[in-house]
């Protein structure tokens, strides 16, 4: 790792002196929250950590570079704020003093938690730990580093929404997983676009699992709560929780899939329930899929669909017009065990055993046809092929070679141009491809790129045959991230290797200062950074704002800063004056001398683990 310089944003190699990345844009020396690791420390002498990628009530998550295997990872940090600080200029935590037993009891969950979860590795679809150990009085997680994106810039790509048909292909994995989990004890409940990863090969990973506590409303930690896809019971510490709890999730991010609309939060719902049926906002999805989903979605934990296998049966069941199946009295209605998986297994086996022989008549029809099917298409592509075979070289069924240029999709069909999403099966993007009679070469014709996302474009396979010189300026019109110049024009043709540049816009080159109001300098860092900003942090002495907010700026919020120039923003946080001195003496906080030791030191592959799910 020492052999080069690194980029602390996305950790790929930096050319000696750049001061940008030219791969993220990330600015060398850019400031970083002080509550959290700086980039460029090392942990466990083998981890180079790298920029804050997000933070919650229970933990921070950086990109970061193992020195061993030389590759990207996430390094999850468990980092309660509400329990504890970093001791500045350090990397070490400092525990409340009054909130030690907090601290450790949250500390056990999460290493626990990801106990389990590393000895799911052989799941394709959830990212699993790699790696846990203790430093710096607390603990950290390792995952391997996912290249993709999330559900959410998926959906962007895909004009916000996806087709019943498109969800049948891409989320089998996803339940299959789920209930996996299930079975092993343990309950996502922040299931939501943003925890869905589409990996470059169009895959999707389950991500985000946290304790329960950080998931749920009025407890010691921050809460991390969904809005439209958290469950009723996650807003009230005293309701119960279970597979019912991610069975909503999962529904309200269907909802959102089908119809580009975010169901109505729980709690809103509870007050005034106008939740309008899937199917009344999108004709085009199955009334059984639709009724099934709002079934999904029932307020009552005791009333909704209890398990994830229940949810899938129900989707992917044949509707029987006529028949009691569908009718939402006869399903859901039965509460189970809250911490009982025989009763879920019962009522489960039970349903699957009352399908199957109604369904089996219909699924053998369906089987008929559709063998039936293929064999006619067989039959058909071999006559074609012998068709061309018994033509000469110089002709062709479709007329002659020289009289124009055939434009042919992937797909073998033929169309003047294609579409331009960018995003992984099963909607793709596609260059158009056509023959050239000189040297029966196959050449693309360019599609246009402006306004596109270059981190997304570069990586496709859609553009695998150019090679991307990338430049980046900054663009008052452009937003950051976005392409807007090409040097090879749309429509243009182009052969395998070609080299193209594009400039890159960095966003504006003077962004307005945000208003500190109210904010805490952790909050207002964190303001800043996503502009891209860089500010410097000065104590300012003063009884007129609470210790630790922002007290003012050196430029008044609404002005202009030059971003582009490296000008600095110095943000003046608040230090009360000392109060008068009391007899009483003040300790420091204790230090976690081990935060391992007795629940994760060592990590035996065979040790027994208790999973308690708690309300």
């Amino acid at each position: 790792m020492e052999r080069f310089n690194i980029c602390y944003g996305c950790m790929n190699p930096l050319e000696e002196g750049a001061e940008i990345c030219p791969d993220c844009g990330y600015r060398v020396g850019a400031p970083h929250l002080p509550s959290y690791l700086a980039p460029g420390v090392t942990l466990n002498d083998r981890y180079l950590v790298g920029k804050l990628k997000s933070y919650n009530g229970e933990s921070a998550s950086y990109i970061a570079f193992d020195k061993i295997t030389e590759s990207k990872v996430l390094i999850k940090e468990y980092m309660p704020d509400t329990l504890c600080t970093r001791e500045k200029g350090s990397s070490v935590i400092k525990v409340n003093p009054d909130s030690m037993p907090q601290y450790k009891t949250f500390l056990s969950e999460f290493v626990e938690l990801n106990k389990v979860l590393s000895k799911m590795r052989t799941l394709n679809h959830i990212n699993a730990a790699i790696d846990m150990f203790g430093d710096n009085n607390t603990a950290y997680v390792v995952f391997n580093w996912l290249d993709g994106m999330t559900m959410s810039e998926y959906l962007r790509m895909n004009a916000g929404e996806l087709t019943w048909e498109e969800v049948k292909k891409l989320f089998p994995p996803i339940f299959t997983t789920l209930s996996l989990v299930h079975n092993a004890g343990l309950v996502h409940r922040g299931i939501s676009p943003e925890n869905i990863i589409v990996t470059d090969k169009g895959e999707l990973k389950l991500t985000g699992f946290c304790i329960a506590d950080a998931r749920t409303a009025n407890t010691d930690l921050a809460s991390e709560l969904y809005n439209g896809y958290a469950a009723p019971e996650q807003y009230n510490s005293s309701n119960w929780q279970g597979t019912w709890t991610d069975v909503y999730g999962i529904s309200a991010l269907l909802y959102r899939i089908l119809t580009g609309v975010v169901p109505t939060e729980a709690t809103g719902r509870v007050s005034s329930d106008n939740l309008i049926e899937p199917a009344k906002l999108n004709r085009n999805i199955p009334a059984n899929v639709s009724k099934v989903i709002m079934n999904g979605l029932n307020l009552s934990g005791e009333m909704r669909i209890q398990t994830i296998t229940e949810l899938v049966t129900q989707l992917f069941e044949e509707p029987e017009y006529g028949s009691k199946r569908l009718s939402s009295s006869s399903t859901q209605t039965i509460s189970i065990p809250r911490q009982s998986s025989a009763g879920t297994a019962v009522r489960t086996n039970r349903q699957s055993g009352r399908g199957r022989s109604s369904a089996e008549p219909i699924s053998r029809h369906r089987l008929f046809v559709l063998i039936m099917a293929v064999i006619l298409f067989v039959g058909l592509f071999f006559l074609v092929m012998i068709m061309i075979l018994s033509l000469d070289d110089n002709s062709s069924p479709f007329g002659a070679p020289d009289s124009s240029l055939a434009s042919i999709s992937e797909s073998g069909g033929f169309s003047e141009e294609t579409t331009t999403m960018s995003a992984p099966a099963p909607m793709t993007e596609t260059t158009t491809a056509v023959t050239t009679p000189a040297d029966n070469g196959i050449v693309y014709v360019m599609n246009d790129l402006t306004g596109r996302s270059y981190d997304l474009v570069s990586k496709s396979d859609t553009y695998s045959s150019l090679v991307f010189k990338p430049e980046y300026e900054y663009n008052d019109e452009v937003g950051k991230g976005l392409i807007f110049y090409q040097s090879i024009p749309k429509t243009e043709t182009y052969k395998d290797g070609t080299e193209i540049l594009v400039k890159v816009s960095l966003g504006p080159k003077y962004i307005e200062i945000p208003d500190y109001l109210a904010l805490s300098k952790k909050d207002y860092f964190a303001k800043l950074n996503e502009l891209g900003i860089k500010y410097e942090e000065q104590e300012l002495e003063t009884e007129d704002t609470l210790e630790g907010y922002v007290a003012k700026t050196s430029k008044e919020p609404g002005e202009k800063i030059d971003v582009e120039a490296g000008e600095t923003l110095t943000v003046f946080v608040a230090k009360n004056p000392p109060k008068p001195e009391t007899t009483e003496t003040e300790t420091e906080p204790p230090l976690i001398e081990d935060p391992f030791e007795g629940f994760i030191t060592p990590f035996p592959e065979d040790a027994d683990i208790i999973i308690t799910i708690y309300d």
